[in-house]
């Protein structure tokens, strides 16, 4: 018996290692590359970047390098100009000079003053810090000096810059070694006649030096080509020499050649990568400084990371395997325990509980055991089945042939089942179906034994199948359907639902409904729908909700408990009817109605006022004519109050006039600001008479506006007169005019805010302070701010009374377009014509 488990056993193990081992192994060589592919790659960019500073500062040190010999060249050559134009001596004077720079400055060797033929006129040496003149006799001809032709040919102001060559002196090369470069640049006398050249002769030395110090190791690998292509500096592998001067290119054409594409760079060319940079010297061309860096040195970062990483990676791997190993060993050892507990587990429940069939089949097919539950299940008695076949007792004849050959199959490889199914006919021929476990038993005598132990789940089938169609009739609802548990949270919801509120199924599953929620429904609301549900009574009701997408809508919803036979509440089902549209039609019937009503009030108001007009006016005419002409001839104060009186009267008849009977807009195009403008100046006299101050802060450039001037005007005038008189209720009054622009997905509007420092609006009047005759004042008809919301209103615009800390702020706001205005009849056809476009 043991030999014949080890074996499954090592394979189950084998299997449980390598199905934690591979992974582990897998992810720590993965890890181990990125690992060194980092570490080599930071070394790589580390390497790159150094060798681009490197280049950048060795460009920095030359081009002052170079930038100061011309300089000094120009400062020698004005001096010498000035001095060789003397009457009197003036090579002594010159010599005198000459002596005195090279003491001052021993960057040059030489300080020469050749004459336009060639000859050297004057030269002053620096040997070591030892300055002497050379005789007369000493002096060279140097017009076979390329150096000397190149600054001969030169105009005034500008220098020439030689290579960087060896110092010859009587046709030798000076030794030691005396790397130098010539600085050339052309003397002229004070009438622009050309006298002769000055040269220099810089040390190279020093300029090797300072490259030495800002980089100590740029001689291993950079080279200084000079603007004839020749790499006058370039690494050398002489002992005790810092530098080599060769005519040698040291790089290769090919790469020389991309570098002159571009003046700066990084390149990999080949196995090597080339940093460059170029100095533009002056009336000498470029100077080029390029950096060789070959591939082969980061093999060095790769042979140091297995040099310091290969232990530690060979220990991880180590304590991988021994890990897994382990782990293998005590998931294989657990799952055989559990395996056992499980079957033990079953064989006592198939023995303790009587609500389940038991059969016991000899490897004949007939019938050794059943026991009382599976007789009531087909209506035998024990001993009319005992010893019979199964298959001929208890299977359907149209099915004996492939029920004989599974179970003759299911015997001869003794193999347990854990589930299974198949149809069990009754005595009265009724056929239930059964779920089976089949497990193998050995008697005393070796017998094999096949037990089924099973459950009658035909109930429960036809149950599943009428689930699944009332389940197919709640996925094909019109209806938005949601299931929650007892705690809100959802557990099922159909396509409708995804469809309306655009959440994915998964997106919702295990949430609450609360992600619905759009914050304009009462938190009274939602407590008493729960009440209601908890109590297992049905809620009806509506909800304003929020799509995924934001956007709100509205629904009707009728939410039930599900119960139990017993009563208790199992889930909540809701099902849900979009009545968006059905609310729009409703509130857009809603506004329809008002606006009937209103425009019924206006022209019964209409009516009243026509009348008041026709037997007034004409009185109230004859009344101020009269007073008018005795306030002439028998000037009185009762006379004028009169007359104010009259005057008043006719501006309530004008006010009820103008709300009473609303023209169509005369809409064009006008500038907001000028408007405002015009209308603060119209209103200047009242404020300067009321005291009021009045600023106006106007955003310059706003987009010209499609508006009725004269109605918009009117608006904003009573808007004005409004804030002047609540301004009077403060000590200082003032009232602020700005307008600016806001500009959003849909439109462009333009916004006049009019603030005032009084008293601030009651925030209950804010909206009521629009609606006509009413009024907080002794006097007037309350009309001033209806016309202007009416005005405004019109224009597709929008006004608003915010309470401010110290009085009230009227923000205004007019969309620039010209959609849903009202144009009057008398626009000609060119107008019209103009807004269409």
């Amino acid at each position: 018996m043991r030999s014949t488990t080890e074996l499954p056993r090592k394979k189950a193990l084998l299997l449980e290692w390598a199905l934690w081992a591979i992974p582990a192994y897998l992810a720590l060589g993965v890890w181990m590359n990125l690992h060194y592919l980092l570490s080599v790659d930071n070394d790589k960019q580390y390497a790159l970047h150094n060798e681009r500073v490197i280049v950048d500062l060795i460009e920095e040190v030359l081009g002052e390098t170079l930038v100061r010999m011309s300089a000094d060249a120009k400062n020698l050559a004005y001096v010498t100009s000035n001095i060789v134009s003397q009457p009197q001596n003036p090579y002594h004077n010159l010599k005198a000079y000459f002596v005195q720079l090279s003491t001052n400055n021993h960057s040059y060797d030489q300080i020469r003053f050749i004459d336009t033929q060639g000859a050297e006129r004057l030269r002053v040496n620096n040997r070591n810090g030892v300055v002497s003149v050379v005789p007369q006799d000493k002096l060279q001809n140097k017009a076979h000096r390329y150096y000397w032709q190149h600054s001969n040919r030169l105009t005034e102001g500008h220098v020439y810059i030689s290579p960087l060559d060896l110092n010859v002196e009587g046709g030798e090369i000076q030794q030691p070694i005396n790397p130098t470069i010539r600085v050339g640049t052309p003397v002229f006398d004070a009438i622009g006649n050309r006298v002769g050249v000055i040269l220099l002769n810089y040390k190279g030395n020093q300029l090797i030096n300072k490259l030495l110090t800002v980089a100590p190791s740029f001689t291993n690998h950079i080279y200084l080509y000079n603007p004839q292509g020749i790499a006058v500096i370039h690494p050398s592998d002489a002992g005790g020499s810092n530098f080599a001067i060769s005519p040698d290119r040291g790089i290769p054409n090919n790469v020389l050649n991309d570098i002159k594409t571009s003046d700066e760079g990084q390149h990999l060319i080949g196995q090597s990568y080339y940093t460059f940079a170029k100095i533009k010297a002056p009336n000498n061309g470029n100077w080029t400084i390029v950096s060789a860096f070959p591939l082969e040195r980061f093999n060095l970062s790769r042979q140091a990371f297995h040099h310091e990483y290969t232990l530690l990676y060979g220990l991880l791997f180590a304590m991988l395997t021994f890990a897994s190993v382990v782990f293998a060993r005590y998931r294989v050892q657990t799952r055989e325990l559990r395996h056992q507990q499980r079957y033990e587990q079953q064989f006592r429940h198939t023995l303790e509980n009587i609500q389940l069939a038991a059969v016991s089949i000899n490897q004949q097919g007939n019938i050794t055991f059943c026991n009382d539950f599976f007789l009531n299940m087909v209506g035998y008695q024990a001993e009319e089945v005992i010893g019979q076949a199964w298959v001929e007792c208890f299977i359907p004849k149209e099915l004996h042939q492939q029920a004989q050959e599974a179970l003759h199959e299911a015997i001869r490889q003794q193999t347990h089942q854990p589930h299974s199914e198949s149809v069990v006919m009754s005595k009265t021929g009724e056929i239930h179906l059964v779920s089976w476990t089949s497990t193998f038993t050995q008697s005393n005598d070796q017998a094999v034994a096949l037990t089924l132990i099973g459950e009658d789940i035909t109930e429960q089938k036809m149950a599943q199948d009428q689930l699944q169609r009332l389940s197919h009739a709640v996925e094909s609802s019109q209806n938005s359907v949601m299931i929650t548990d007892l705690d809100g949270q959802i557990v099922y919801v159909n396509p409708v639902f995804c469809e309306l509120t655009g959440y994915n199924r998964e997106d919702v599953l295990g949430k609450t409904p609360r992600f619905l929620q759009s914050g304009e429904t009462k938190q009274q609301d939602y407590d008493q729908l729960w009440q209601t549900i908890q109590k297992g009574e049905e809620w009806r009701g509506e909800f304003h909700n929020r799509k995924k997408s934001g956007e709100l809508f509205w629904e009707r919803a009728r939410i039930s408990p599900v119960k139990d036979i017993e009563g208790r509440s199992l889930y909540y089902v809701a099902v849900k009817q979009d009545i968006s549209e059905e609310k729009r039609l409703a509130q857009e019937v809603d506004k329809q109605t008002r606006e009937r009503i209103h425009h019924e009030k206006l022209a019964a108001v209409g009516k009243v006022v026509n009348m008041i007009a026709h037997d007034l006016r004409n009185p109230l005419s004859s009344i101020k004519m009269v007073l008018q002409l005795q306030s002439r001839s028998n000037p009185s104060e009762m006379f004028d109050i009169s007359l104010e009186q009259v005057r008043y009267m006719e501006a309530i008849l004008e006010e009820l006039l103008a709300y009473s009977r609303p023209d169509q807009l005369s809409p064009e195009w006008i500038d907001l600001n000028k408007l405002l403008e015009t209308l603060i100046a119209g209103q200047q006299k009242l404020a300067k008479q009321s005291e009021v101050r009045m600023e106006l802060h106007l955003q310059p450039h706003l987009p010209t506006v499609y508006a009725d001037a004269t109605k918009l005007r009117q608006a904003l005038q009573n808007i004005l007169l409004n804030a002047m008189q609540a301004a009077k209720s403060s000590s200082q009054p003032v009232v602020k005019i700005s307008s600016n622009i806001m500009i959003t997905e849909s439109e462009t509007q333009l916004l006049i805010n009019i603030e005032n420092n009084g008293q601030s609006i009651d925030p209950c009047m804010a909206e009521k302070v629009f609606e006509p005759f009413f009024t907080t004042k002794a006097k007037g008809t309350g009309l001033g701010l209806a016309i202007a919301k009416r005005n405004i209103d019109a224009h597709q615009g929008y006004i608003k009374l915010i309470p401010q800390v110290e009085g009230t702020l009227a923000t205004i706001r007019i969309p620039t377009s010209s959609v849903g205005l009202t144009i009057s009849p008398d626009k000609t056809m060119t107008e019209t014509g103009s807004l269409s476009l």
